[in-house]
Formats: C-alpha cells, sequence, structure tokens
C-alpha cells in the first residue's frame, strides 16, 4: 500500500498494487468479479475480461485511475490506505471468494500470505509483485539444515536436524518436519530428537520462530539399497527416479519424483558414491507412439519446496528446469541416431539439443532400490525451450503487446496435438504453440501476441505463393530465413528422418527477425531404422522432405534449390565427410560400450546381424551409401589445383573435375569473386568457361570462383526441379 520506490506503473508513478493468485489446476476468468476495499459495496470496481493462468499471478494497481481497457496494466478506482485497509475478491454473484485485513504498513514492504500457509499473513521486506512470495531473509526463521544429505545406503543410521541463531531476534524456534512428503506446516510433527533412518525415506523440514515468518523449508532424501544394487556401477552417469510408491504417470499432468544423479568418479559411477545431485523433480511418460513402448521415455521438470520450476545443471549440461529422457527404442537398435544427428546440427553451427548417455533406475514402489529397478540406458536431452542456454531469442513477456516487442520470439513446430491443445492454421498444417504456450498466449490480455503471430505466418504464406514470391524484398525472403533453413533441411536429408517436415518440426522467429527453422528433434526412425521407409538410402524421399507446408514453394524457386546444393557440397568436405560421420558414430558407440549389452537385455533388442556391431556397420554404410546416392545426383565441384598463396605474374590455375561428367560438361569461372552463376540459373556474362590452365598476369588480389556447369544433370524423384550447377570453389591470393 506504501509504494515508495518499487513497482512502476506506465505512467511512472508509484501506485500500491495488489496481487491475485489462481491455486487452482485451470486457467480463471475474472470478467465480472470485482475488487473493492468496502465491505458494504461488493462492486466498487469491476474487472474486464482477463484471465489468470494456474499457479500464477495478476498485479492490479490500486491507484484510483480506475483503468480496464489495458488488460495489462488494470488500474481499481480506489486506493490503498497504507494506515490499514480491508480488500476482497468477489466473484459476478457478489459472493466474497478471497478477503485480506491490512495492517498498517512502512514504505516499500509488502504484506501477503506466507507460502505453504495460506492463511498466515505477514510483512516482506522483499516485495516480489507477479512472482511468489518470499520464503527467506528479514523477517523470516533460520534455515534448517540436516546432519547427513541425500544419499544412498545399506545400513540404519541417525539424522539430526539443526538451526543457525537468527541475528537480532530472541524468539523460540521450533522445528517441524514430515516423512509423508508434505510441506511441513505449523501443525506438523515437531522435532525433538535425531530420527532414526532405516529404510527409504524423505524427511522435510522447516523452522517455526516466534515473532518471525516461517523459514525456507528443507529436504533430503534416503534410498536404502538392496544387496544386489550395491555392486552395480557404470562408465555413464546412473540417474535414480523414485516415486516413493506411486505409479509412474502416462497423462498430461506430472508426478513428484525424487531425482539422484550420479557422476562418475575415477571413470566409474556407483550407486554407493555420493550424487552429485539429489533434487525434488516431476515426471510423466512422454511421446506419441513411443509413449506406448516397453521402455517408458519422461519428461522431467525439477522442482523447488513449492514444486515450482528450479534450473539446476544436470549431468555437466547448461542449467535449466525442464529436460528429456529419450529411450533408444527398436526403430533405433543403434541406441545413437538423436545424439548423432543433434551433435552435427551443433557442429554445424546450430543449436540442437545437447545430449548425455546415462542409465536409468526407476522405482515406483515401496522399499529398497533394487537391481530390478534398472530401467535401461537412456539419453538425456535438452527440452526444446526457451532460454539463454537452448533456443536462444528474446522470452516474449506479457506486457510485450506492441512492435519492436511483439514480434518475438515464438516458439512453433509442426506436430501432432496434445492434450486440450487446438493448435492454429494460416491455411496450411496445423500448428501448435510451443513458447509462448496456448494456454498463456489464449488469455485475453495476451491476444495481441496470438493475433500477430497468425498475422505474420499468413504474410508469409502470402508472399511464398504471390506474384513476387522471388523477390529479396517482397517475396518469401523477407519472412524467411534462408541460409538457416537450408542449414535445417540439408541435415533431415541426411538423416533420411522418415517423419521430416511434418511432425516433431520445430521453428521460431525472434524479435524484429525472421522465421528461423529448427531446432531438430527425433530420430528414432532415420539413419537407416527399422522403420521399413528408410531402408533404402538411395532414395530422395525416404520421408517427405519437399512436402508439408512450404518447402514445395521453396524449392521451386532455383536460387534457393542452388542454395541447397551449394552447402550440401560445402559440407561434404567437412562434417559430411564419411570419415567425419563414422569417427562420430564410433565415438558415439563407445560411450555406450558397457552400458549397450544391458540395455539389449533388459528390453530384448535383436540387432540386425546379430551384434551391436553389426548394427552400427549397418548405419555407417548406410550413410555412406546416402551421401553417395545425393553426390551422384549433383554435378561435382571443380577441384583447383593451386595451392592460394602469394604468386608470380605468370603462374597457373588449373581446375579439374574429380570424376567424369558428361562431354558438354563446362567449368565456368571469375577472377572478380563474382557468381558465375546467374541468378535463376543462366550464365554469368562475367563467366569464362575453363578450357586449359589459367596464366595470370599483372599485380594484385585474385578471386577465384568456379561451378561445374552439367546441362544434362538432373536430380530425379526428388527435388521439384534440378540445376546443372555444382556448389562454388573459391580461392583468394596475391600475385606479387
Amino acid at each position: 500500500a506504501d509504494n515508495q520506490h518499487g513497482l512502476a506503473d506506465e505512467d511512472g508513478d508509484h501506485p500500491g498494487w495488489v496481487e491475485i493468485h489462481n491455486g487452482s489446476l485451470s486457467p480463471v476468468s475474472l470478467r465480472g468479479w470485482f475488487l473493492t476495499d468496502s465491505p458494504t459495496n461488493l462492486t466498487r470496481w469491476r474487472f474486464p475480461g482477463v484471465a489468470i493462468l494456474p499457479d500464477r499471478n495478476l498485479v492490479v494497481f490500486a491507484s484510483g485511475k480506475n483503468r480496464v481497457k489495458d488488460l495489462v496494466h488494470l488500474h481499481t478506482s480506489f486506493r490503498l490506505d497504507p494506515r490499514g485497509s480491508r480488500l476482497l475478491l468477489v466473484d459476478p454473484a457478489t459472493n466474497i471468494i478471497s478477503q485480506f485485513a491490512a495492517a498498517p504498513q512502512r514504505a516499500d514492504v509488502s504484506q501477503g500470505r506466507v507460502r505453504g500457509e495460506p492463511a498466515w499473513v505477514g510483512y516482506f521486506a522483499r516485495p516480489t509483485p507477479g512472482r511468489p512470495n518470499a520464503t527467506s531473509g528479514a523477517g523470516f526463521g533460520p534455515e534448517v539444515s540436516f546432519s547427513v544429505t541425500s544419499r544412498n545406503f545399506t545400513e540404519p543410521f541417525r539424522v539430526a536436524l539443526r538451526t543457525a541463531p537468527a541475528a537480532g531476534t530472541n524468539g523460540a524456534v521450533t522445528i517441524r518436519y514430515t516423512l509423508d512428503g508434505t510441506l511441513p506446516s505449523s501443525r506438523a510433527v515437531a522435532y525433538t530428537g535425531p530420527l532414526e533412518v532405516t529404510n527409504t525415506l524423505q524427511v522435510r523440514a522447516r523452522a517455526f520462530q516466534e515473532g518471525q515468518l516461517p523459514g525456507p523449508p528443507q529436504s533430503e532424501t534416503y534410498l536404502r539399497l538392496f544387496t544386489n544394487a550395491v555392486t552395480f556401477t557404470s562408465t555413464l552417469p546412473i540417474l535414480v527416479m523414485d516415486t516413493f510408491g506411486k505409479e509412474v504417470p502416462i497423462t498430461s499432468h506430472s508426478s513428484f519424483v525424487h531425482l539422484s544423479l550420479h557422476e562418475p568418479v575415477g571413470g566409474r559411477a556407483s550407486l554407493t558414491n555420493p550424487p552429485s545431485l539429489a533434487t525434488r523433480g516431476g515426471f510423466r511418460v512422454r511421446g506419441s507412439t513411443s509413449a506406448g513402448m516397453p521402455q517408458s521415455g519422461f519428461s522431467v521438470q525439477l522442482l523447488d519446496e513449492f514444486n515450482e520450476e528450479k534450473a539446476q545443471a544436470l549431468a555437466g549440461l547448461p542449467a535449466d528446469s525442464d529436460w528429456i529422457l529419450y529411450a533408444p527404442n527398436g526403430y533405433d537398435p543403434v541406441l545413437i541416431h538423436n545424439p548423432f544427428v543433434h551433435q552435427l546440427s551443433r557442429d554445424m553451427g546450430r543449436y540442437s539439443p545437447r545430449t548425455r548417455f546415462v542409465e536409468v533406475f526407476v522405482v515406483s514402489g515401496p522399499g529398497r532400490l533394487r537391481e530390478a529397478h534398472y530401467n535401461g540406458l537412456y539419453v538425456l536431452e535438452e527440452k526444446v525451450k526457451i532460454g539463454k542456454h537452448r533456443v536462444d531469442i528474446d522470452r516474449l513477456g506479457a506486457e510485450d503487446l506492441k512492435p519492436p516487442q511483439v514480434t518475438g520470439g515464438y516458439l512453433v513446430k509442426f506436430d501432432r496435438l496434445g492434450p486440450g491443445e487446438g493448435g492454429f492454421s494460416t491455411g496450411g498444417p496445423t500448428m501448435a504453440y510451443v513458447e509462448p504456450k496456448e494456454q498463456t498466449l489464449s488469455l485475453p490480455q495476451r491476444a495481441p501476441q496470438m493475433d500477430y503471430l497468425t498475422a505474420y505466418l499468413t504474410e508469409f504464406e502470402r508472399a511464398l505463393n504471390g506474384p513476387h514470391w522471388k523477390d529479396p524484398e517482397k517475396g518469401y525472403r523477407a519472412y524467411l530465413d534462408v541460409p538457416a533453413a537450408i542449414d535445417f533441411h540439408v541435415l533431415e536429408v541426411l538423416s533420411g528422418n522418415v517423419d521430416a517436415i511434418v511432425l516433431s518440426t520445430y521453428f521460431h522467429k525472434p524479435r524484429n527477425g525472421k522465421i528461423i527453422c529448427g531446432p531438430h528433434w527425433d530420430f528414432d526412425r532415420a539413419l537407416g531404422s527399422t522403420d521399413g521407409r528408410d531402408d533404402n538410402p538411395r532414395n530422395w524421399n525416404t520421408g517427405p522432405f519437399f512436402g508439408g507446408a512450404w518447402w514445395p514453394r521453396l524449392f521451386s524457386d532455383p536460387d534457393f534449390w542452388q542454395l541447397w546444393v551449394d552447402r550440401w557440397q560445402e559440407l561434404r568436405r567437412s562434417h559430411f565427410s564419411v570419415t567425419h560421420l563414422n569417427q562420430l558414430a564410433d565415438r558415439l558407440a563407445e560411450e555406450i560400450g558397457e552400458a549397450q549389452p544391458r540395455q539389449y537385455r533388459k528390453w530384448g533388442f535383436q540387432p540386425r546381424g546379430g551384434t551391436y556391431q553389426a548394427e552400427l556397420e549397418h548405419m555407417k554404410e548406410w550413410l555412406a551409401d546416402r551421401v553417395s546416392y545425393i553426390d551422384d545426383q549433383l554435378a561435382p565441384v571443380p577441384l583447383l589445383g593451386h595451392a592460394p598463396g602469394p604468386s608470380q605474374p605468370g603462374a597457373t590455375l588449373t581446375l579439374t573435375v574429380p570424376k567424369l561428367v558428361a562431354t558438354n560438361a563446362v567449368i565456368y569461372y571469375t577472377l572478380d569473386g563474382s557468381d558465375p552463376r546467374r541468378p535463376q540459373g543462366s550464365v554469368s556474362s562475367n563467366a569464362i568457361p575453363y578450357t586449359g590452365p589459367i596464366t595470370v598476369n599483372g599485380a594484385g588480389r585474385i578471386r577465384l570462383m568456379a561451378r561445374t556447369r552439367d546441362p544434362g544433370r538432373r536430380q530425379v524423384d526428388g527435388p521439384p526441379r534440378s540445376t546443372p550447377w555444382s556448389g562454388p570453389v573459391r580461392a583468394e591470393f596475391e600475385i606479387k
């Protein structure tokens, strides 16, 4: 109520403010509800059509300005009195749903409900408008410390709880704790002495001090090992997920799980070593088709003591709260498809989720952790989301409703819709909102953001299919990051992904930026999988690469297709070389060398050829055939027979083609750095046909660019058009 230097409104003023929390599991519309400071005038100020998401907050300024048209900056018709006032939230039927008797307040100190104890009201020296109330600092009880932190054990032991004296206070401190996973309340059991730990146990404690708000809660978890789990070791990190007797959830809602990660020490991880991370979390079975497979994959979210998201580093990967545990299934018997493609993408300079192999135990029943709880080999992957270490674009806030803020960032995908999703379409296939989530963008106060995204994609498709579609200012290039689209597509084609372009296909739009295709996702049915559709690598269309919403039109542009060819042939000299592809496959296979037999035994994998090594060779041979087939469809890049560097006048340059081509194939070159190929495919007026060694006279910098042109070259059964041109070879050197 006495806001002197804190939250400012859109005018730069500092009026009082009210925060309303939705503690339900569904969005709540406040249209027609009321906020009042008078018990005798329950309809004093009416809410417009705003809504609050589950477990989220809405801030309303109690300024007296009475503003309801701007749904992001709401102002009541009354002010709060710093000397004390009543505040009531009233539903459309004038039922009082929540009320608050505010005591006198000091400048820049808020008053509110205690987290975990909603009937308990207190002062907060550090106000947090729009975010959860603070739980530590000045005015709070002390932290609880445990004599033994989270660990696995084999023999019973005791745990003592204690607190450090709170500075400047003399009130008695009582530690209260629970053993059933619930947050300790003021009515929980009081701690009187060390606790006996004889079996798997979760202890949660909180300090309550006279004259102070409750201190921050703290949890420690102790998992007892059965004899046959004690000897389990691995070269990979070991992740234990314990639900304390609850079944693994298959719904869209997560259930509680305790996670403990054991990193290798001296090259080996053991369940008897202290965990490198022990944390509360939520998890659920994930996937569409894969959700019904024997080995479930999981979505995992790391949580704090109040079940709010908590970013933490996991297995050496950058800190975040959201993670995926991908279970290699029968379509991916070599077990490395996802890490392989994601690494190639990052090698190319494009973000793709980082990965780490882990071995996982899932304990969904009471009692000790046993060898039977071993759930196999998993790929820990970064969930695709906006973030500093993930899709690194601006995060769209509630107030970002006008340009340039409203222009980004957005993360969207072509995919099957999840439970409760409606998706959206601009005339083609349905797209799903990823971030902001559909539930968020559907809020009335976020309507300008949903409208902007829909309008932008509609304009893009109109430009793509319009009369000036190839114009760099009026056509698709004004909306699409073409190099990123090429990189995304080239790697999808290399992988042979049978679901490419139409499923698990992400794209994002940065603020003030164009559409960027990616990141990549989901490659179980790729790289010569057991799906069947990608059996033959010598075939463009193992997946619908030239179908989908935008790609047929894009590949009808000769310049777009030529950029694809240029990038493919550039990558074939580096990351897509057979040597590099084989080295990457071998490195990943070596990482799982010890875990792979356990995975095969646990889930009954039947490798083609009888052994894992046969599966690895199958993938490598598939890739060699894949790149060879595509290479054969393209005009080969000329080879430069002179190493660039300082040269004397009269030096000669030679250009050759590395393999036989049609007799009418010609190498065209320029010496000024210009492209011998004109836009849309004709020969440039600057281009010189190569007929023999090039003698360079005079002095100065030479910038050679050359391409092969084979008029009879056709790319069959794939892209909607062909190009006779190879990618370029470039060289720059000095004549002295």
